[in-house]
């Protein structure tokens, strides 16, 4: 008797597991469960910081190193920070500052380079996680011996590079400089030679890699 009652209990129970599992699967579901993530476009503007070491090639010296003279402006190697306001659309702009130290041979101890300059970039490809990009960008320079203001000038760099993201993060880059430089002109002691004298421009390019941090969204 007792077995037949349990039996009887169990079989409601089965139904009404089964009665609940018919309802629960033919009731609507809701929209909203399967909603896509908004689009990068949609994203707020963001802060980037990058961090770059460049080695630079030396492509027009002429004005800074006249004929029979030493050359103060050779290759060497340099740093580089840009902070950066990134648009989701790709745009980006931003302020950066590096330092090139160069080969003076023998007339310069260590020629170095400071620029302050202001820059826009593009970047493509904005929904993978590989970005080229391309950038222009203009300001000011220092130039002399060993951090010494010798001459100022103006620079106008051309820029182009690729970016891999990392991380929500992180992400490294490479990229590729040509710049054109003029200073005013100056007298190097050491030999006497007054360099920069007309107006011409100066050029170089430089291959640079680098990290960039984003801050989380």
């Amino acid at each position: 008797m007792v077995l037949v009652v349990s039996m009887q209990w169990f079989r409601l129970a089965l139904g009404a597991v089964c009665l609940l599992g018919i309802s629960s699967s033919s009731a609507p579901v809701r929209a909203d469960a399967f909603e896509l993530p908004p689009p990068p476009s949609s994203h707020p503007p963001r802060i980037a910081a990058e961090f770059r070491l460049d080695v630079v090639f030396p492509l027009d010296q002429k004005p800074i190193c006249p004929s029979g003279s030493r050359c103060v402006f050779g290759g060497g190697a340099g740093l580089g920070a840009l902070v950066e306001w990134r648009w989701p659309s790709g745009l980006g702009l931003g302020l950066g500052y590096d330092a090139w130290f160069l080969d003076g041979n023998g007339v310069h101890e260590l020629t170095t380079m400071q620029s302050l300059r202001v820059g826009v970039r593009y970047q493509f490809l904005r929904d993978r996680q590989t970005h080229p990009w391309i950038g222009a960008a203009f300001g000011g320079l220092l130039f002399g011996d060993t951090f010494r203001a010798d001459a100022a000038g103006g620079l106008v760099d051309v820029q182009l590079g690729v970016e891999f993201e990392l991380s929500a993060s992180l992400a490294f880059t490479i990229g590729a400089t040509l710049r054109w430089l003029s200073t005013t002109s100056f007298r190097t002691s050491s030999d006497g030679v007054e360099r920069a004298e007309g107006f011409g421009p100066v050029g170089a390019a430089a291959l640079s890699v680098g990290l960039v941090l984003l801050p989380s969204t």
